[in-house]
Order: C-alpha cells, then structure tokens, then sequence
C-alpha cells in the first residue's frame, strides 16, 4: 500500500488488456457535472440526483479524456459494480487531480433501486506505450503496471470519516493511454 492507494498486481494479462482496448469504440467527451453540496444520499433517484448537479461550464480547464462505458469488470472485493468505463487520454489530454463527484458515486445513478454508496475506485492501467499520462494520488506519482488495480477509497457518502484522496492523470504527450476505472458499491 502506498499511502492511501493499495495494489493489486496481475489482474489482468497483457494481452487481457489488448483485448479490451480492441473491443471497445465509441469514446465520448463528457460533460463535467458537479455535485454543489453534500445534499445526495444512496436512496435517491436519478432525477433527483441531478437536480443537485450543475454542468461545470470551466470543465475544459480540468479535464480533456473521452470514455466509453463497459461491462468488464461486475464485482470488486465482493461488492458491486455499476460503474465501469474505459479512458482514452490522447496527446494533450488530462485530468486535474480532483475526488470524484458525490453524484458518480451513488449506484442508483446507474443502477436504480440499489441503493448503495460507492466505497472504492479502482484504476486498472491497459497498455503502457505512451509518454506523460502519470497517475498521481495527493500530488503523489503513483507507479502504473499494465493489468495491475490500483485502489483508492472514494467514498459516495461525504460524511464518513474515510480519505477521499485527489487523484488525477498528467498530460499524456506522446501516444494514448488507455485505462479503466470503477467504482465498488456498498
């Protein structure tokens, strides 16, 4: 464990990891939305969820990656997944090192009727030929292996007492970097 961040090596093979490189097209820009206020809690609806979240018009200053949404991974330390995506950070993309929405981390924004409150944020780096794409955790870089989880708290509910570390991904300048990232549900 460094600090806050556990791993967990050789999850998934190399070639795992072409694999679901591969098979996944599609890739989006999305909006940066953010959760004003500590007002969500696991019960809530969808609908109700957004309406304690607003479109961070300045998203471009903290993020510029596209995603695609996938089904790989359904189940994390015994717990739930409803939350699975594949990044795609090409030359000049980012993400400012931030915590994660409250939003994003209750499961019935995508999963309704569930009712739960994501625990942990896993990042799984899929390939490992690009430049620049650092993964830092508290200005920290945090060593990326292909295949290997790399395991954060991120907790949906803000008012346990748990680390929320900011985490976030340097300026990749030569290539594409590939990842994927979910969220555990509790």
């Amino acid at each position: 464990m460094i600090g806050k961040v556990k791993l967990k090596k050789n999850v998934f093979t190399k070639e795992q990891c072409e694999e679901i490189i591969k098979s996944h097209t599609g890739f989006e820009y999305d909006k940066v939305i953010n959760s004003p206020g500590d007002n969500i809690n696991a019960s809530m609806t969808k609908d109700q969820i957004d309406m304690f979240t607003v479109e961070d018009t300045d998203g471009d200053d903290m993020r510029k990656v596209s995603q695609v949404g996938t089904d790989v991974v359904t189940e994390w330390d015994g717990l739930p997944v409803y939350r699975c995506k594949i990044m795609k950070y090409e030359e000049g993309e980012f993400v400012k090192e931030h915590v994660d929405s409250q939003w994003m981390c209750q499961s019935n924004y995508w999963a309704p009727g569930t009712n739960k409150v994501a625990r942990d944020l896993m990042i799984v780096p899929l390939n490992d030929d690009y430049e620049g794409g650092d993964l830092t955790v508290e200005g920290t870089k945090i060593p990326q292996e292909v295949g290997s989880v790399i395991q954060m708290p991120q907790s949906g509910n803000v008012h346990l007492d748990r680390p929320r570390p900011h985490h976030g991904v340097t300026t990749v300048t030569k290539g594409t970097r590939y990842a994927m990232v979910f969220w555990n549900f509790e």
